[in-house]
């Protein structure tokens, strides 16, 4: 059996680079979200959707992604528009001002990926997501 180096902490390490540059083009830009906003509000502005539907999609909580369109709403950048025939559930979708918001980050947002993938080929990128995807398996289909 091969000898696996710890892969959570390439993975974090990984992502803090990847949110730093986030958060400084965004300043630089005067856009006033977080990466993990962008998340969200990039989902929503793709089409509207329930909030619960926005967890799964973005890979996160209930209580997080609530919390994130609860700022997305002060913001005025998402409004939320309760189920006519369950009101138990919210439809999230985006207002003007959010998808300003999107118009402008868009740019700084690929600016980033671009940098990321620089020194990789296309089968490489590939291979990386093709990879972490096989990982991710592994641990949310166990047992």
């Amino acid at each position: 059996m091969p000898e696996f180096k710890e892969i959570g902490s390439f993975i974090d390490r990984t992502y803090k680079v990847v949110r730093h540059d986030l958060i400084n083009r965004f300043k630089d830009k005067k856009i006033n979200i977080t990466p993990e906003q962008w998340v969200i509000l990039s989902k929503i502005g793709e089409k509207d959707m329930y909030q619960t539907d926005l967890a799964n999609m973005s890979f996160r909580d209930k209580p997080t992604v609530s919390r994130i369109v609860d700022l997305l709403a002060k913001k005025k950048l998402v409004e939320r528009v309760r189920d006519k025939f369950d009101g138990r559930k919210y439809h999230v979708r985006i207002t003007p001002k959010g998808n300003n918001v999107i118009r402008k980050a868009t740019p700084a947002v690929e600016e980033s990926r671009k940098l990321g993938w620089t020194n990789l080929s296309q089968e490489e990128y590939e291979t990386l997501i093709n990879l972490l995807d096989k990982v991710f398996t592994n641990y949310t289909e166990k047992d």
